[in-house]
């Protein structure tokens, strides 16, 4: 009897155990988005989530999209500013069109077509040095007007919001990334590798694209997208923001692409 008792309990045991498995798994948080970025509704800026916005200083329009209380820019600013340049890099510009622009007839039509989908390249170091301390006169004037380049706290806002606790960063920038993965055809290392940075799912249509950064002389490594913050790390260095398999927080290029936020709601508002 004392064997079958103890039988009795150790299976009760079991199943209490197992269903406490069960229950953990069943309570593991998971990312939504429709509530952290949904594409229906107003924003705290009294804007749509989603729409789009026209620079009244070049009249170029682009796509914004509201991710928590972040409106974000879901597009790479294109604004001519001082010590940016559009990719002159002439086999990336090839490619692009032998792989994506299909109806250009010339490099200057691929070169236009190239910078306006992955954006210009950026420099907002002083003097448009490679290394050294930002220019804050002109890093406040590169976004439109409302707009600034995002600090490294307002990328990690952005990060935290396209993730939950169980997630990693793969997880992350797999959401951020673009779901056309025309544009991702583009972003091998080499030209003769055969390995790329893979399309996303793009779930709050924030829309990376691989544009890359520049080194100094005009070449453009293009398997990531590299893009700036306003947070100097050191005296020679600023914080990127990069993704690719997964999101990391890096030392600036020679020139890299620029994504704009959206400026604070004012306290009154």
């Amino acid at each position: 009897m004392k064997h079958l008792v103890r039988k009795t309990h150790l299976l009760a045991m079991s199943l209490i155990l197992t269903a406490c498995i069960f229950d953990t798994d069943e309570e593991v948080e998971s990312w939504n988005a429709e509530a952290v970025c949904p594409a229906e509704g107003t924003n705290i800026y009294g804007m749509p989530n989603r729409g789009s916005f026209t620079d009244e200083r070049d009249g170029q329009t682009y796509r914004y999209t509201t991710i928590g209380n972040q409106v974000w820019m879901s597009e790479n600013l294109r604004y001519n500013a001082p010590y940016s340049t559009c990719s002159e890099d002439t086999s990336f510009i090839r490619q692009y069109c032998e792989l994506i622009e299909r109806n250009c007839e010339t490099m200057q039509c691929c070169k236009e077509s190239l910078c306006h989908n992955f954006g210009r390249y950026y420099s907002i170091i002083e003097e448009g040095a490679e290394f050294g301390l930002i220019d804050r006169t002109l890093a406040d004037i590169i976004c439109p007007k409302g707009w600034h380049i995002p600090t490294k706290d307002e990328w990690k806002t952005l990060e935290n919001a396209m993730k939950v606790s169980n997630d990693n960063n793969s997880d992350v920038a797999n959401r951020m990334k673009s779901a056309d993965s025309v544009f991702f055809s583009i972003s091998k290392l080499h030209l003769n590798e055969h390995d790329r940075t893979l399309a996303g799912t793009d779930n709050c249509s924030l829309s990376i694209l691989p544009s890359g950064f520049m080194y100094e002389g005009g070449r453009t490594l293009k398997f990531s997208a590299s893009i700036l913050s306003s947070t100097q790390k050191n005296n020679d260095f600023i914080y990127i923001f990069t993704v690719q398999s997964d999101v990391e927080y890096m030392s600036n290029d020679y020139r890299n692409s620029i994504r704009c936020v959206m400026d604070p709601v004012s306290p009154e508002l």
